[in-house]
């Protein structure tokens, strides 16, 4: 009994001096001093100064200055496209007008050459009676005499040359009309020729008497 009062004792002490250290620490907690942190002032708005409106103004003096240089630029470039434009209407324009020169020069040395080529004197013109010729259907075609029709110059001569198996002639007139007495060849045999000079302007119609069917004509100016 006595071991058990004193285990009693023993723990009743241990107790009370846990309580006394609990109350001890709470209240130093309590007395300690609150530190305060230390915080920046806040930024206080300066007013401008003449620095700074200075170098303000001095930005927007070269902001303009950039506009005013680029729209200058812009514009000469306008103005070179332009000045391009027109240079190469020009040159085209120009291109066009030598064409043009060149073409009428050219022209001009053809018909040159065509009048150089075109013969002083009298001339022969051959006109070929083709075979077959004895026999109706040539003149369907046109083609009893080759060419049909001939224009020539006063003084110039038209040369009949008979290819056709049978005999022909070449008479002045028409058909209907009969021998107009200007010229006449009589029979023309195969292979043969007939000419004929013309030395009046006129229009000329002729026939083959044997074959009425086979019609022509000679311009003469």
């Amino acid at each position: 009994m006595a071991d058990i009062n004193k285990v009693a004792m023993v723990v009743t002490a241990i107790i009370v001096t846990a309580a006394i250290g609990f109350a001890l620490l709470g209240g130093i907690t309590q007395d300690a001093p609150v530190v305060s942190v230390p915080t920046a002032p806040a930024p206080v708005a300066q007013p401008p100064t003449e620095e700074t409106e200075v170098e303000m103004e001095t930005e927007v003096e070269m902001e303009t200055e950039v506009e005013m240089e680029t729209e200058v630029e812009m514009e000469t470039e306008v103005e070179m496209e332009t000045e391009v434009e027109m240079e190469t209407e020009v040159e085209m324009e120009t291109e066009v007008e030598m064409e043009t020169e060149v073409e009428m020069e050219t022209e001009v040395e053809m018909e040159t050459e065509v009048e150089m080529e075109e013969p002083s004197g009298p001339q022969t013109v051959s006109v070929d009676i083709p075979a077959g010729t004895s026999v109706p259907g040539c003149e369907e075609t046109n083609e009893c005499w080759l060419p049909s029709s001939v224009t020539i110059q006063m003084g110039d001569t038209v040369e009949w040359t008979n290819s056709d198996t049978a005999a022909h002639t070449v008479t002045g007139g028409l058909p209907a009309d009969g021998p107009s007495g200007v010229f006449d060849s009589s029979l023309v045999l195969a292979g043969a020729q007939y000419a004929f000079t013309f030395d009046e302007a006129g229009s000329y119609d002729y026939f083959c008497m044997v074959h009425p069917w086979m019609v022509g004509n000679v311009q003469v100016n």
